[in-house]
């Protein structure tokens, strides 16, 4: 019995030197990049049963890198709401408590400096960070900065409303409104938002809504829509905070199209 496992680690020796003999020693990278750089919110959200659950959401993230100066500048944009990421939640969304990830050059390692969160781990970025990145060599080392620019804001007017009411056509029988428009934030009081889509379809029949410290609503021509929308002379258009409700009143073409719309938070 013992000749036949001396035999053996004779065998598996030799064909472990076989194995091994004529093969270089490869080189370990020196690379110390970062390759691209994202951040995610992360909420609890409640099923009906009551069980809890973390929900991750992707930030919509344009990221500049500088490898020679290394700097990464990240603009982020927040997702539409959904049934699940409502517009509390999105509005709830802060630099100060988000998660950032990124990838690396292969077999590197990052190390936060001066504070930075942890990559996975929701922290403040709201101020610029630093993170060491070593190459597998385990010599190579290259400290970068990350700077994430201002959130885009989001009012609390902005959301998926439901759109009711009147288009007249000079000589032609009125037209039924009958859409969902989506208003998208301009400034902490002001909207954007879809002109007739009911009835044209056309995105870019824009038109901007701003309302007032006393709830009356004052409509702007958007410098991104085909047509110039202006509010119809002698009608007020109002915003009531308690039922979220819009009643508009505009028009373009110089009066040839008439709107009387009211606008429901969905």
């Amino acid at each position: 019995m013992k000749k036949y496992i001396y035999i053996l680690a004779i065998l598996v020796s030799t064909l472990t030197s076989c194995i091994n003999w004529g093969l270089e020693e490869l080189p370990l990278y020196d690379e110390v990049e970062i390759t691209s750089f994202d951040l995610e919110h992360r909420y609890t959200t409640e099923n009906a049963n009551g069980v809890e659950s973390v929900v991750f959401t992707k930030l919509n993230s344009s990221v500049d890198i500088s490898s020679e100066n290394a700097i990464i500048t990240v603009t982020a944009t927040i997702p539409p709401p959904t049934q699940i990421f409502t517009q509390e939640i999105r509005r709830s969304i802060s630099l100060e408590n988000i998660a950032g990830y990124f990838k690396l050059s292969p077999a590197s390692k990052v190390e936060p400096l001066d504070g930075a969160p942890e990559l996975g781990v929701p922290g403040d970025f709201s101020v610029e960070r630093k993170y060491k990145v070593t190459a597998a060599d385990g010599k190579t080392t290259k400290i970068w900065t990350v700077k994430v620019n201002p959130l885009p804001e989001i009012n609390q007017f902005e959301g998926l409303y439901k759109e009711s009411g009147t288009l007249v056509r000079i000589g032609e029988p009125a037209d039924q409104l009958d859409a969902e428009i989506y208003l998208e934030t301009i400034n902490s009081n002001t909207c954007r938002a879809q002109a007739g889509k009911s009835v044209f379809n056309n995105p870019d029949i824009l038109y901007q809504i701003q309302v007032n410290a006393d709830n009356t609503v004052t409509i702007k021509n958007d410098p991104n829509s085909v047509v110039e929308i202006f509010p119809q002379d002698g009608k007020v258009s109002t915003y009531n905070p308690t039922t979220k409700t819009f009643d508009l009143h505009y028009h373009y073409r110089n009066g040839d199209r008439l709107f009387d719309t009211k606008l429901i938070l969905k």
